[in-house]
């Protein structure tokens, strides 16, 4: 039982890591590029964390900025 709860809490550490890797922080600036590498769109999360994109979404987001957002 108690290795089961040790397992559990393990894989939601590492969920939760994930996560937090994947998606990308309040004022950043990215663009997304093809399996060939050319970029197809952009993104950009406002310093209150909306996204916006324009062009093609693909699944190789790379961040490329940050914008100067004023911090707490």
């Amino acid at each position: 039982m108690r290795i089961k709860l040790v397992i559990a809490l393990g894989l939601s550490v590492a969920l939760a890591a994930g996560l937090a890797i994947a998606k990308p922080r309040n004022g950043a600036l990215g663009v997304y590029l093809d399996d060939s590498g050319n970029v197809v769109g952009t993104f950009s999360v406002s310093c209150d964390g909306v996204f916006g994109y324009s062009g093609t979404r693909t699944s190789h987001p790379v961040t490329n900025g940050q914008l100067m957002c004023n911090l707490p």
